[in-house]
């Protein structure tokens, strides 16, 4: 996958200065055309591990139930930011998609990932996971089901139920599934796109990844979780633990013990969270207008950002930084009136 140095000169050159007709995408990673058959996807967030899932990907589905851009190159600039050349695919994307065959066509896409299984869970091509479940502080790499269990577990309260993932299988997962990222053609196929976060999961992981966003794309979540081929028993079980240990990683900062280490990470290595105030004391005099100079909004026994539906996880991070600073100030311990006198 390598160029020769002229072309990737001149790739650079076309990304850093588009003509505005040649601009496929200009949120976030961009998509250049460079000719009639190759774009670029390039950007600081763009890395050699996504344009490696998307070529494994692209190898190992059948293209007449899916198509998947082949990548032709992968390199990296001088700052550090990833091009991938790949293979440019005719089709527009439908946002906000909510017809429900078109829906129905996703979901068996995503049925049919389901169909290929790997023994060790992560990318297509091994290394970190990436994507909404795992913070993008820590490089996860993990042997086994088990490490990937007890690491999930390292981020639970203890009154939180306990992940048990023994029995799951390990399934394409493409974690990223969003009307952006679904170019329809003119025969009613369907080209999926960005594949930063696919690897071999638990399939409760691409339900999980839908129940996050729920609501963010319309009715395009939920027309896609009733349609999708239902969870086993055991596995939906073990939904709520996700999603706990997933607000989890969002509130609270967590440090390894060893930083420079980016071996695999268990509970062993981790500073468990906090214990927290269960259940919630009553809220102290004061408390409303405290919670609006934080910049958030209260709604009964809970503080809501306004923002906190907003694209982004990094806007998410801040807003729950927010909530947690306010309910630290407001339930902090406070002296007894004997102690004060």
């Amino acid at each position: 996958m390598s160029l020769p140095g002229e072309f990737r000169a001149s790739v650079i050159a076309s990304c850093s200065n588009p003509q505005p007709e040649n601009i496929i995408s200009q949120y976030g990673n961009r998509i250049i055309r460079i000719s009639d058959h190759q774009v670029v996807k390039w950007g600081p967030d763009v890395t050699k591990e996504e344009a490696e899932n998307q070529r494994i990907a692209y190898e190992l589905v059948d293209n007449r139930i899916v198509h998947i851009p082949r990548v032709y190159a992968f390199f990296s600039d001088e700052r550090g930011w990833g091009y991938i050349v790949m293979e440019y695919i005719e089709g527009k994307v439908i946002d906000p998609l909510e017809d429900i065959n078109a829906i129905e066509k996703v979901a068996g896409v995503v049925d049919y990932f389901a169909t290929f299984r790997h023994d060790i869970p992560g990318p297509l091509f091994g290394g970190t996971c990436r994507g909404l479940l795992f913070p993008e502080t820590e490089d996860l790499v993990f042997d086994s089901l088990d490490e990937m269990e007890k690491w999930f577990n390292s981020r639970l309260f203890a009154h939180n139920p306990k992940l048990n993932l023994q029995g799951c299988e390990l399934v394409l997962c493409h974690l990223d599934i969003a009307p952006r990222n679904i170019l329809w053609q003119e025969d009613g196929s369907l080209c999926l796109i960005d594949w930063a976060s696919a690897g071999y999961y638990p399939r409760l992981f691409e339900f999980c990844a839908q129940w996050i966003i729920e609501g963010k794309d319309g009715n395009f979540n939920s027309l896609l979780l009733k349609s999708m081929n239902p969870l086993p028993y055991q596995e939906m079980a073990q939904k709520e633990s996700v999603l706990c240990a997933w607000r989890n990683i969002q509130k609270y900062p967590f440090r390894t013990k060893n930083t420079n280490s980016s071996k695999t990470l268990s509970r062993d290595s981790m500073d468990r969270i906090p214990a927290s105030p269960h259940p919630m004391p009553d809220y102290p005099p004061g408390w409303y207008e405290q919670a609006q100079r934080e910049g958030v909004t209260p709604t009964g026994p809970t503080l809501v950002a306004p923002s906190l539906s907003s694209p982004g996880t990094g806007e998410k991070n801040r807003v729950y930084n927010r909530v947690t600073r306010c309910l630290r100030a407001i339930w902090a311990p406070r002296p007894k009136p004997s102690d004060a006198a």
